[in-house]
């Protein structure tokens, strides 16, 4: 393999440039390829990432110990690669089945009702199990009933069948056992919404993989929230790596990705130490809350919190999906990065496809594309700004909605329905700067000059989605009203 970037004795150095640009290369130099494809590279290799993974605290001991023994099977065995895949999901998903603390606490609540003292644990994988079979019987009747409507239209069939069962659990009885299970299958269903819609985009896609195999990948093994990151089989055979020369690169990139994370983890724990020890600096939330009570803090406290909760958002972000795109490098596939430089965005849409790519391409393939297709073709404004709406406002406020519906199995319905205002507000908010900015006739170019260009596009990004984030919450603390307050006061001095 031709290649010249590899490291020389006569090129050796002790400056710390150098050995930077020899990391970010070595998934380009032949030496470290060629080491990686050996016996000991690759168990060195693993060994490192796994060191990484337990440096960084990022994970909790079971999901390290799955993570670890799941890509070392896959290292040793990788012709069985999709089906240790698949077992390890499984059971992660039978241990965790949901992606919100809320559904599992409203499951021990209606367990603990019950007549008969049962386990938890037992009505979860009950549920589960029931789940699971729903899935395949779902992709198995897209496969038989190719003119059905069910088949052209899989992921509104999904929400619809979802949003029926929430709703027969909130209309029916309060308690029993058939509101333990519907609420719970609710949840796990929720959960696993957007990967069984995936999968559903798979199956009409005729992929290859088995529907058992899609039907059982509705948590991967790497974990993360009802955001697929890494999509489904169909979407990471795009990204696999054809022979041992690409599957060397592709895990020395993951240990690139992984020590970058732990590196942007310690700069977080730096963040956090300044921001309380020498700032004293108060949570977002706490200072909106405490503007709402009337004590509010001093205009450059509420000024700096916010700011510093912009960026730490974006550190955590990253280093969230850093870690797990990392673990879907080492079985493999190279798919693109979670987060990827969003503090070079010079618009509001770059910035949204930099910040959270898979959620981003959540909210298009599911919202935007199929309204793109359908509507409004004769008016192409309208029908960039009505697609950009459906999925940046609707689909995005459905998605944390659907997420967070386990308040009305114990909230009164109006209470429960006020704990969304505030990420309505944000969905409108967001959707409309997203069309604007896609509308805009005017695109920053090099020749306005190096401060419209390079700096003021950017300060431009960061000042709307650090204002936006005041409305980003589910908490149900702070109304509405309360949080336009604290935005108007931030300029007003009160």
């Amino acid at each position: 393999m031709k290649n010249n970037q590899d490291v020389s004795a006569a090129s050796f150095s002790l400056s710390p440039l150098y050995w930077r640009r020899v990391w970010l290369q070595i998934d380009q130099n032949s030496k470290a390829i060629e080491f990686t494809k050996s016996n000991f590279g690759k168990f060195a290799l693993h060994a490192v990432f796994i060191f990484v993974m337990a440096l960084s605290q990022q994970f909790s001991n079971s999901a390290l110990g799955l993570i670890s023994l799941t890509i070392i099977a896959v290292a040793i065995l990788p012709k069985y690669r999709t089906l240790i895949i698949v077992l390890a999901s499984v059971f992660y998903l039978l241990l965790r089945p949901f992606r919100v603390d809320g559904w599992s606490n409203l499951l021990n609540d209606k367990v603990s009702e019950l007549p008969l003292n049962l386990s938890p644990y037992i009505w979860q994988f009950c549920t589960v199990g029931a789940f699971l079979c729903f899935a395949f019987l779902f992709l198995k009747s897209l496969h038989w009933q190719r003119t059905a409507w069910i088949t052209k239209r899989p992921v509104l069939s999904l929400i619809l069948i979802w949003a029926s069962i929430a709703l027969i659990a909130l209309l029916g009885p309060n308690q029993g056992y058939l509101s333990a299970f519907l609420w719970s299958f609710a949840g796990v269903f929720v959960s696993s919404l957007w990967f069984l819609a995936y999968a559903a985009v798979d199956e009409k896609s005729k992929d290859a993989t088995l529907i058992l195999a899609r039907s059982g990948f509705m948590r991967p093994f790497w974990g993360g929230s009802a955001t697929p990151i890494g999509k489904s089989f169909g979407y990471l055979n795009k990204f696999d790596a054809k022979d041992a020369d690409e599957l060397a690169i592709t895990r020395l990139k993951a240990i690139k990705l992984i020590v970058w994370a732990l590196i942007l983890t310690g700069a977080m724990h730096v963040m956090e130490f300044v921001a309380r020890q020498y700032f004293q600096l108060p949570t977002l939330q706490t200072i909106i809350l405490a503007h709402a009570d009337g004590n509010a803090f001093a205009t450059f406290t509420n000024w700096l919190s916010l700011i510093y909760n912009y960026f730490l958002d974006l550190v955590v972000i990253a280093i969230w999906g850093h870690f797990i795109v990392a673990v879907i490098r080492m079985i493999g596939y190279r798919v693109p990065r979670n987060t990827r430089n969003p503090l070079a965005s010079r618009t509001l849409a770059e910035f949204w496809n930099r910040y959270f790519f898979y959620f981003k391409e959540l909210l298009v393939d599911f919202f935007f594309y199929p309204t793109f297709v359908r509507y409004f073709k004769k008016i192409p404004k309208l029908r960039i700004a009505f697609a950009t709406f459906c999925a940046a406002c609707l689909g995005n406020f459905l998605y944390h909605f659907a997420r967070d519906t386990f308040h009305f199995a114990s909230m009164p319905f109006m209470d429960a329905l006020a704990i969304f205002q505030s990420a309505a507000v944000y969905s409108v908010l967001l959707a409309l700067g997203l069309i604007i900015s896609q509308l805009n006739p005017y695109k920053p170019k090099p020749q306005d000059g190096f401060f419209r260009y390079e700096v003021l596009t950017r300060l431009n990004v960061i000042g709307f989605f650090c204002f936006l984030k005041i409305f980003d919450d589910m908490s149900g603390e702070g109304t509405v009203v309360e949080r336009i307050a604290f935005l108007i006061g931030l300029f007003s001095g009160q």
